[in-house]
């Protein structure tokens, strides 16, 4: 059985020999990043370049031109005409590098929390619309604690068990009125008033 490779890039990687051909068909593949997902998005509508064209109001080869372009040669009007006719809302973001990870998850916990706060006040006062919401609700802890658990157990991560010292505790039997006055000493008119 042949070799099998996870995409174009690493075989070409894994097969030339010629280092300059190498860059150049990275370079290729890597600036070609938004028109394979533009492409993506059009056969995943079923549609093809001429229904899309016809859709838009454009040539048919502007389309090829689209979904063979250069990432930098793209236009915001280009992704603008492929999110109307598929009915999509394009989405465009800033990130800076040093965002951590962890932020990035945090931020998305945020956003699920905003989501389903905006689905839950839908409900209003529909009980049919209520119980829909209420198991999506449950349906979406189950799946957010199954992805956080895979991916858990892929970390092979276990709670150290935390040595806590016992707590000291004291118990000894309430003072007598005689040993009371014993540590008080002879003037019992501060015991008096105490203990009245």
């Amino acid at each position: 059985m042949g070799i099998k490779y996870k995409n174009v890039l690493e075989m070409i990687k894994s097969i030339s020999k010629d280092d300059a051909f190498k860059e150049l068909a990275t370079r290729e593949i890597k600036g070609k990043t938004i028109a394979k997902f533009l492409f993506y998005l059009r056969c995943d509508h079923n549609l093809s370049q001429k229904q899309l064209a016809e859709k838009i109001g454009c040539s048919q080869s502007r389309i090829s031109k689209i979904e063979s372009a250069l990432d930098k040669d793209l236009t915001i009007q280009d992704l603008l005409d492929y999110a109307k006719v598929l009915n999509l809302n394009l989405e465009i973001g800033y990130r800076h590098p040093s965002v951590r990870i962890v932020d990035l998850i945090k931020y998305h916990a945020f956003k699920i929390k905003a989501y389903l706060n905006q689905l839950s006040s839908l409900a209003k006062e529909d009980d049919l619309l209520k119980e829909s919401i209420g198991r999506f609700h449950i349906e979406a802890l189950f799946n957010i604690g199954k992805i956080i658990s895979e991916s858990l157990v892929k970390l092979d991560f276990k709670l150290k068990e935390q040595k806590r010292e016992p707590d000291i505790i004291h118990i000894s039997a309430p003072l007598e009125r005689a040993k009371l006055e014993q540590l008080l000493g002879k003037d019992n008119t501060k015991l008096e008033h105490s203990t009245k």
